[in-house]
């Protein structure tokens, strides 16, 4: 089921309260300050309670002093691990870098004789009712020609045909994420998105007085003539979107989108190479890292809990706001909303709960990987960044609440 677009407006209030907060309650010391006191009882208190029993034996952790730039505390930050969703962080990078924040897609319809063309654009927040909408605007279009009949194809070959991306079972199709298509409704899970799409936009024509006959995939041929489109939200809301939901389908069709902008095909390929590109270019560490998606769903990813924890402080790097201010707002915070969500029973109990309200992180799931990755402000008013990362965990359901305990941990709550 579609949930409602995330507003640019909502986005932007949210990251100005978290700017106002940082300017009131957040002192940003130089590189060259040393530990601070409650960096020290951090430090402490992670030494004894990482990885705890709980989180097994495949477990690395970091903690950073973000505008310091300086390592409070680490345990195997540098061993490789699956990061499940956490590995969205880094397409959210990417895509706000190379696209920008006001990118948008459009959807087209595109008449060529007696031929219409649904044209995917690759929006990634499609949703039924702007498809109606393209379908009034298109049928007003029709009826000024004098038509009341078409053939209807669907054309979504701004991207290449869907492949499984090395480390996906086939199972994963369609519950986890569909096949990647650039014509998709938002939420849709079906085998092929762009039939579906065009299904309902078939029916939706008939409501607005076309018949539109199906007749299956079809590239609009050079020279069709443009009778209307539907412009996306900004790529602002749409990440706020992508990260507080954790959708897969969303998170590859960035990729892909990121990977056309840099010149690059748009396959698994040329997606990770534009993320990579990305990381590299926010001096993101990748020795160990390793990309198949940019969904994080693949089972051979491996990131590091020092490649996580510079992630997740860029959201609060005031030297990159301008560009990736959405990456805050988009950010589950913990026990309210998104994936940190009290639905999914985080930061609910002791000793997590001290933190509701005060963490922000990207959460990371397979069915033996939990990953959490975000930032706090410490009992110092300074901005933290943290990761932990585990797989394997006897029991994940427990693990999922050490992880929260130990950002409870960062904030200094516990």
């Amino acid at each position: 089921m579609s949930r409602p677009r995330r507003t640019l407006r909502n986005a932007c209030l949210t990251a100005v309260a978290a700017l106002s907060a940082l300017s009131l309650g957040v002192t940003t010391a130089t590189a060259a300050g040393g530990p601070t006191a409650a960096d020290r009882t951090i430090a402490a208190k992670l030494n004894s309670r990482f990885p705890a029993e709980h989180l097994g034996a495949h477990a690395g952790g970091e903690v950073m002093d973000v505008a310091a730039g300086r390592v409070v505390w680490s345990r195997n930050a540098g061993t490789t691990l699956m990061p499940a969703s956490s590995a969205k962080l880094a397409t959210a990078l990417a895509a706000l870098t190379v696209l920008g924040t006001r990118h948008t897609e459009q959807t087209r319809a595109l008449l060529d004789g007696s031929t219409l063309y649904l044209v995917g654009g690759g929006d990634q927040h499609l949703t039924s009712a702007d498809l109606n909408a393209l379908a009034a605007a298109t049928a007003a279009a029709l009826k000024a020609q004098h038509r009341t009949s078409v053939t209807l194809r669907v054309d979504d070959s701004l991207f290449p045909a869907p492949t499984l991306s090395p480390g996906w079972p086939s199972s994963y199709y369609p519950g986890e994420i569909a096949p990647v298509r650039a014509l998709a409704l938002l939420g849709d899970r079906v085998m092929d998105t762009s039939l579906h799409a065009g299904t309902v936009f078939a029916y939706q024509l008939g409501t607005h007085g076309i018949h539109a006959t199906s007749a299956g995939h079809a590239t609009a041929p050079g020279g069709s003539r443009l009778l209307a489109a539907h412009t996306s939200g900004s790529l602002a809301s749409e990440i706020e979107y992508m990260l507080k939901e954790s959708d897969n389908d969303n998170a590859e069709g960035f990729a892909r989108l990121t990977a056309l902008a840099q010149g690059r095909t748009a396959d698994w390929r040329g997606a990770t190479a534009a993320v990579r590109w990305a990381m590299t270019r926010y001096g993101v560490p990748q020795s160990g890292v390793v990309m198949y998606d940019a969904s994080g769903l693949s089972r051979s990813d491996r990131m590091t809990a020092s490649a996580l924890v510079t992630l997740a402080g860029l959201a609060v790097d005031a030297r990159y706001n301008a560009v990736l201010w959405p990456i805050l707002p988009g950010l589950p915070v913990a026990g309210v909303d998104g994936t940190l969500g009290p639905g999914y029973g985080r930061f609910t109990t002791w000793p997590s709960d001290c933190a509701k309200g005060k963490v922000r992180a990207k959460t990371g799931t397979l069915h033996d990987a939990i990953a959490l990755a975000g930032v706090t402000v410490g009992k110092d008013g300074r901005w933290k960044s943290f990761a932990f990362v585990e797989n394997s965990a006897p029991n994940i359901t427990a693990a999922r609440g050490g992880e929260d305990a130990l950002a409870a941990t960062v904030e200094g709550c516990w």
